[in-house]
């Protein structure tokens, strides 16, 4: 049987971002790409707006994103470079 104290849910926002709780507290971070577009956390809102960035919750998500950006054919060239730029930029925090 399983120990309801066991299970963890985690939403994420369509933006990419979901709060991952800690044993001394919780830490807001993009887990994902998600919708670009979204306009309450998508990274283009976050970048055109020029808000403190959420960090990526790793190296490892912050390269897929950029991967998934550079291959993306509805982006003009200019709008693909300053994103890849701006996930460069950004933080992640330490892989476990």
């Amino acid at each position: 049987m399983i120990d309801a104290s066991d299970i963890r849910v985690t939403l994420v926002r369509p933006g990419g971002v979901a709060t991952k709780t800690f044993a001394d507290g919780a830490a807001a971070m993009r887990v994902c790409l998600g919708y670009i577009h979204d306009p309450d956390d998508g990274i283009l809102a976050e970048m055109k707006a020029k808000h403190e960035p959420v960090p990526w919750a790793s190296a490892l998500v912050r390269d897929e994103a950029s991967h998934a950006v550079s291959v993306r054919t509805d982006l003009k060239d200019d709008l693909r470079d300053q994103l890849l730029a701006w996930i460069a930029a950004t933080p992640y925090f330490e892989d476990a």
